[in-house]
């Protein structure tokens, strides 16, 4: 069987790809930090654990570059980097048990959390890599809505479903649970090919390198850098001070916590991204990333603003249903922005590095989260007000993109030497990148 030839054959199959980036993202983003949050860790504890659950996502542009570079022909171009990460993640998962105490022995979690990460990465890389190979312009939009919908189905088990198994037996059950989901999942990538016929020709790496400096010399394909790079900073910052608002200050138990984000939250997160996936197909990519984006911002301030009904239940789910709604339609519409602006030569690095930059944005609000909290006393709904204000200040990136400027100018002429704005472009992003992870990792060090 081949997923060139069949479409519902590889839709199936990026979908439960995604599903299985969702578990662990799903367990190691919520149900672990619930249990931490409950057990008195702080907000910067947390953060830091949080932080390691999308840290190696910022380097995803590393891994574009080599997957388009170096293969197995034999056995198709994405399908052996899919394999080898996927048996790295179900094995790093189950290494956790390894850990006798969460609560004392926080940085070796952090640094498992971490290793795991990096193959959650390479994974997510390789699957994306393999959706730009094979799916056709037309079904982009609605295609990148069910995989991310299959994301959040992955992260309701690892969120919602395993905060219950911890709850009823222990989390060493937990993890076994979860190796034996992703090592059953690993069979699918191993039962099906990619193509009919095996690949005859790679492009070289210098070619995939010198194709990036050149598209990040187009103005919109940086300004789209920097709205990835910033869009999901106030997400970031709410999500770790959320673990403690609630589990400590608004008394809620991990599993309670763990079934608002990784269960009903995640469940308005599958149909925004289905809804999301087809919107932007018919609405446009710019009006309905702002529109969402917005609409998250709206959220948060009335959150901030109402804080009489934090001890109601039905305003609480109603806002958090709302944020993930948003956060869920953005990030699928963005999806496919990034797709618009990349480069076809190129696709599947840069669109790599649009997703790494994402990523990092929510890397550093975890990081930031404790430090806006001691800025603001611990008044958790200026802090809300504060992001808020930050997401609508973000939006105002997508002015300035041309979804079809990368087509109009690219390529350029046979023999054109690099451009100076995009060796520039490149290198100030990998010193802002040096920057931010520095700032990220030192309370590792």
């Amino acid at each position: 069987m081949s997923l060139a030839e069949r479409r519902w054959l590889r839709l199936f199959t990026l979908c439960t790809l995604y599903v299985a980036q969702g578990i662990p993202w799903g367990f190691t983003a919520v149900t672990i930090p619930a249990y931490l949050g409950e057990r008195g860790l702080d907000t910067a504890a947390i953060g830091s654990a949080l932080a390691m659950t999308t840290l190696p996502y910022s380097f995803k542009w590393v891994w574009g570059p080599i997957i388009d570079a170096y293969t197995l022909p034999r056995f198709g171009r994405r399908r052996p980097w899919i394999v080898f990460a996927q048996g790295m993640m179900a094995l790093t998962i189950l290494s956790m048990i390894l850990i006798p105490d969460l609560t004392v022995d926080l940085k070796m979690l952090a640094w498992i959390v971490l290793v795991h990460t990096v193959f959650n990465s390479l994974q997510d890389v390789a699957v994306d890599a393999l959706a730009v190979d094979l799916l056709e312009e037309h079904e982009r939009g609605r295609a990148n809505g069910l995989m991310y919908a299959s994301k959040y189905g992955g992260g309701i088990i690892g969120g919602s479903v395993m905060a219950t198994i911890v709850a009823a037996s222990n989390l060493e059950t937990a993890l076994i649970v979860q190796t034996a989901i992703l090592v059953a999942i690993m069979m699918v990538p191993l039962l099906v090919r990619e193509t009919p016929k095996p690949l005859e020709e790679r492009p070289r790496l210098g070619d995939v390198l010198r194709g990036l400096v050149e598209v990040f010399s187009v103005r919109s394909v940086l300004i789209t850098a920097l709205l990835m790079l910033s869009v999901n900073f106030a997400l970031g910052v709410v999500t770790a001070n959320g673990f403690v608002l609630f589990t400590q200050n608004l008394k809620w138990t991990p599993e309670e916590y763990a079934r608002l984000t990784g269960g009903l939250g995640l469940a308005a997160g599958f149909g925004g991204a289905v809804l999301g996936g087809w919107l932007a197909d018919v609405v446009g990519r710019r009006k309905l990333a702002a529109i969402a984006s917005i609409s998250l911002a709206v959220v948060w301030i009335v959150f901030g603003s109402l804080t009489q009904y934090w001890d109601s239940d039905a305003f609480i789910y109603a806002t958090a249903m709302l944020q993930t709604l948003a956060t869920s339609i953005m990030t699928v519409t963005l999806f496919a922005l990034c797709m618009d602006v990349s480069w076809a030569r190129i696709g599947a690095s840069q669109f790599t590095a649009y997703m790494a930059l994402a990523n990092f944005s929510t890397t550093a609000g975890f990081r930031f989260s404790s430090t806006l909290t001691s800025w603001l006393d611990s008044d958790y709904a200026r802090c809300y007000l504060v992001v808020a204000a930050i997401q609508i200040g973000v939006t105002a990136w997508l002015l300035f993109i041309d979804p079809k400027q990368t087509a109009r100018e690219l390529p350029r002429p046979e023999g054109a030497s690099l451009p100076v704005s995009g060796i520039v472009a490149v290198s100030g992003l990998g010193v802002v990148l040096a920057a931010l992870t520095y700032y990220v990792i030192s309370p590792m060090l």
